[in-house]
């Protein structure tokens, strides 16, 4: 039976997750240890001693190895170039148009003037809280104008 043992530890959850990932990419078995805890309360990083990872001890030659390769590094310049078409994000046309300026750069949001109603203003003023219904308009980004 194979002896399990800890391979290295990591005092940062997202860093042992890419080296749990790259490893078990590559054909490795790992598992991680108290990460769950640590990634919910960092107090305990120090605590717990780290995030862990747990591979087979025959594997620990193969991970060094596969860790230490440099040649697997992408290079995001050039993947940037050749996909910047297909990443490029549709921007969405509003169905409004703006009364005051003809612009179709217009949102339903939270009112920026006249946001509270009367109603709102008493009832809020009474049990001492802020505010707990703001109106909503359309309003366009262009001229501030709402509608």
């Amino acid at each position: 039976m194979d002896k399990i043992v800890v391979f290295e530890t990591y005092y940062n959850p997202i860093e042992a997750s890419i080296v749990k990932e790259r490893l078990i990419d590559s054909g490795i078995q790992c598992f991680l240890s108290d990460e769950n805890t640590i990634t919910i309360n960092p107090l305990y990083n120090q605590a717990l001693g780290g995030v862990r990872l747990h591979m087979f001890e025959r594997d620990i030659a193969a991970a060094r190895s596969i860790l230490q390769d440099e040649d697997v590094q992408i290079n995001l310049d050039e993947v940037g170039e050749a996909d910047a078409d297909e990443v490029a994000p549709v921007e969405a046309q509003s169905a409004e148009i703006c009364p005051n300026c003809g612009s179709a750069h217009v949102g339903y949001v939270h009112a920026t003037k006249r946001r509270f109603g009367i109603l709102t203003i008493l009832v809020s003023l009474m049990f001492l809280v802020y505010p707990f219904f703001a109106r909503k308009t359309h309003h366009c980004f262009n001229c501030e104008h709402e509608f």
